[in-house]
């Protein structure tokens, strides 16, 4: 099992393993959500998920939003 050690400032480094399992790269942002005394911890796919997202035909009649949501969802998709 993995583990790491909180500093004075409440920070704390995610073990190597895990960086890789989940594919966190530096910038990304965590979400964190309580749930009794554990916290589920996801990785939001930001701006990473929309690589190539406009490079294609495919979504030219999308407004950006609709391609924005298309691509988190897709991001969630690849993280399940």
């Amino acid at each position: 099992m993995a583990h790491s050690t909180i500093t004075k400032k409440g920070q704390t480094t995610i073990p190597g393993e895990i960086r890789d399992a989940l594919r966190i790269k530096a910038g990304d942002r965590l979400h964190y959500q309580l749930e009794g005394d554990h916290v589920t911890i996801r990785v939001h796919p930001g701006t990473r998920s929309l690589k190539g997202a406009l490079a294609s035909r495919k979504g030219a009649n999308l407004s950006f939003s609709q391609i924005r949501d298309a691509a988190a969802a897709e991001g969630e998709r690849k993280r399940e």
